[in-house]
């Protein structure tokens, strides 16, 4: 069987979602908004949820308000993130729920070193963290809205595990 390999690699592209590009993406046209990140937060999809901008600033944000971060990383050009962000983060539930964390969309061309902080090299990819920034939980590609609603309250509950005084800091 001859195309078997292809077959499989076809599988595990739809299994996981996108694979990172490995040509450039184009260069942006004249008529482009000048700021890389403006262009990004508009070109890629995002559903409803509210996105902070920047994952430094947002780190920051989560440590001030004690909320753990959401990290959508996504890319313009990956067919799966912009269906996840249309079926997931639509969803009720998951909108409701995005309002305990900081929500912030990474996108894999104007910002590969934070994919590189986070060993992201599928798309889409959901990374969880800690207001301290530990990671929390993770998902990788393409999820319907109740898998992504059930990763939110996993990485809640591992955050409160985390924020509880330990018995030796009480005494």
């Amino acid at each position: 069987m001859r195309f078997a390999p292809v077959w499989i690699g076809l599988l595990a592209s739809v299994l996981v979602g996108c694979e990172a590009a490995t040509e450039p993406a184009p260069a942006p046209q004249a008529s482009a908004p000048a700021a890389p990140s403006e262009a990004a937060q508009t070109a890629v999809a995002h559903g409803l949820l509210h996105f902070s901008a920047g994952y430094r600033q947002a780190l920051l944000e989560a440590e001030r308000e004690n909320k753990p971060l959401l990290l959508f990383f996504t890319a313009q050009w990956c067919k799966y993130c912009h269906q996840m962000a249309g079926e997931a983060f639509t969803n009720p539930q998951v909108v409701s729920l995005s309002e305990k964390f900081v929500c912030v969309l990474i996108d894999a061309d104007s910002a590969p070193e934070v994919c590189r902080e986070f060993h992201v090299s599928a798309f889409p990819t959901v990374q969880f963290v800690s207001p301290q920034g530990m990671p929390l939980n993770r998902i990788e590609g393409k999820r319907p809205g109740q898998q992504v609603m059930l990763a939110m309250q996993a990485a809640l509950q591992t955050a409160a595990l985390r924020n509880q005084p330990t018995a030796a800091a009480i005494r």
